[in-house]
């Protein structure tokens, strides 16, 4: 039976279930390796499969958790009301320091060279240019 199209293993599909574990093992730091170990595929299915959970794992896990926590909050949980508003807190000190650093970036020696002998003055500073007379009559 030659050119039979049932034959052999079937693709993989992930899961919802596989999705999430895949998320949540890669937010917690696990290696490529160690997550397709435990959701039962190797590294190469993992990585065709799963990119976008690979790639958005921290982001996605910890605005769920945020907006789980913040839920929480809004619902009277004062434990969490006071986590929530000492992530405010550390969040807006956090933009406040940012705001500080978006100074000019520092030149490399390269730049910082050339910089330098663009400002050359004195005895060693380079001629200025050919005076030109243009005469209008």
């Amino acid at each position: 039976m030659a050119g039979n199209k049932n034959s052999g293993r079937h693709e993989f599909q992930p899961t919802d279930e596989q999705r999430e574990k895949v998320l949540v093992l890669k937010a917690g730091g696990m290696s490529q390796e160690a997550i397709a170990e435990a959701v039962g595929i190797s590294v190469p299915t993992l990585t065709k499969h799963f990119p976008s959970e690979l790639d958005r794992a921290t982001a996605k896990v910890r605005a769920d958790v945020l907006m789980a926590r913040y839920r929480s909050a809004m619902g009277g949980n004062v434990s969490a009301q006071n986590k929530m508003l000492e992530l405010v807190g550390a969040s807006a000190a956090d933009e406040k320091v940012k705001g500080r650093e978006r100074k000019e970036p520092a030149l490399g020696k390269k730049e910082q060279r050339q910089q330098a002998a663009e400002n050359v003055g004195g005895k060693f500073a380079p001629p200025s240019g050919p005076k030109l007379i243009v005469r209008n009559s």
